[in-house]
């Protein structure tokens, strides 16, 4: 078959997982014109609890098995009970030699319980990314102790959402992962009656020993329901000694309430005392606590807060005089339209001869978010298309 990448990715949406069969058949009929090449497999699905079709099963099983020992990259979306009973089934596929990133989402089903024990990819020998995320943003799901088993020391990143375990169980995991550079953990609520709803799942030993994961550099938190991460974090006794990144991530609209808190941002990383080049966060973030955030990390390199209020006049002020941010490389921000040109003359001011022997090279990218029917974007839109023109990564984001 002629041109085999053509037809070695194959993407579903499986709707209410009601018509497996036959989309089962479509991908196994593009995927079979692929040739020997490795293969990706992505599917979604409904996120409402009770839509899912007549129970199937070995559906999962139908899909991958014949190319389990191509497949490259995966997403296996599908109810609970079903991602359940495949991981369960540790002889269901043939070894995964060619897998390298593995994402499992937990779509909610009623009555459904917890996450089986998974043992199926404990051998892929190439497998690097792994996430496990629970589709909703109403609830969580536990890991019980020793319930995810994996090629621990090989993995490079590891991402839970909406997905939460034991302090000490995220010790055991993380301590392994001796080659982890990314990573995501869900943020809850430290609070007794958690503690006592899941005390047997989530037992938190009074005398957990303090770990250093010096792998890690990028660390992003999922906290949608803005709990305090500065509380979470304590109680793991984890430190991260070569952080250089940091997010905190959420699911859903950014502006539904989602709010940034700097008390806990500064308290963080005068705590972990790390010298961070990127921070992002889709959370509402005001101007002050965004200066703030450029005043109180000098080292910064890359900062995104583009669904934030705009960057103020004082602080494009202080950055164009050379007072702030003196290491910004991307900068992904709102800006109102009446301070665009003030912020352009900014992005200018920055601007460093190629022949220069400066270490700092100004902007690389920057992404500004302002609505473009205003008049102050159509006083500056020729000019940003000459930027542009001169080979400036600007990108303008209609808000």
């Amino acid at each position: 078959m002629a041109f085999p990448w053509l037809w070695n990715e194959v993407v579903i949406d499986c709707g209410d997982w009601s018509n497996m069969p036959k989309l089962v058949k479509c991908a196994h009929y593009h995927l079979e014109r692929s040739g020997d090449l490795p293969i990706s497999i992505y599917t979604s699905g409904s996120i409402r609890p009770s839509s899912q079709g007549p129970a199937d099963t070995n559906a999962i099983h139908q899909l991958v098995s014949p190319y389990a020992s191509r497949i490259w990259h995966t997403t296996l979306a599908f109810p609970l009970d079903w991602l359940n009973n495949f991981l369960r089934n540790t002889a269901s596929i043939e070894e995964v030699q060619s897998l390298e990133s593995l994402k499992l989402v937990y779509h909610p089903t009623e009555g459904s319980g917890q996450l089986a024990d998974n043992n199926l990819f404990i051998h892929a020998p190439k497998l690097r990314k792994v996430e496990l995320e629970y589709a909703s943003e109403l609830g969580w799901r536990y890991l019980a102790q020793n319930t995810v088993h994996l090629p621990w020391s090989q993995i490079e990143e590891l991402n839970f959402i909406h997905i939460v375990a034991s302090p000490s169980y995220l010790q055991y995991m993380l301590v392994r992962c001796v080659t982890l550079e990314k990573c995501t953990l869900s943020i809850v609520k430290v609070a007794e009656e958690i503690a006592n709803q899941f005390h047997f799942l989530i037992p938190h030993p009074p005398q957990l020993n303090h770990i250093s994961l010096p792998s890690i550099k990028h660390l992003t938190l999922y906290n949608p329901k803005n709990f305090d991460y500065i509380k979470y974090l304590a109680g793991l006794r984890i430190h991260f000694p070569s952080l250089e990144h940091f997010g905190i991530a959420s699911g859903g609209d950014p502006r539904n309430g989602r709010q940034w808190s700097h008390t806990q941002f500064k308290q963080f990383i005068t705590e972990a005392n790390v010298l961070l080049r990127s921070v992002s966060t889709p959370a509402h973030i005001s101007d002050a606590d965004i200066e703030s955030i450029i005043g109180e990390v000098p080292s910064l390199v890359e900062l995104d807060v583009s669904e934030g209020s705009s960057i103020s006049e004082t602080t494009v002020r202080l950055m164009l005089q050379g007072y702030l941010a003196s290491q910004l490389e991307v900068l992904k921000c709102a800006v109102a339209p009446e301070l665009l040109s003030n912020f352009l003359d900014m992005v200018e001011s920055r601007f460093v001869p190629r022949k220069s022997k400066a270490k700092y090279r100004g902007f690389k990218k920057l992404v500004i978010r302002c609505p473009k029917d205003s008049d102050g974007y159509r006083e500056v839109e020729e000019r940003v298309e000459e930027l542009q023109e001169l080979g400036r990564d600007i990108t303008v984001v209609d808000a």
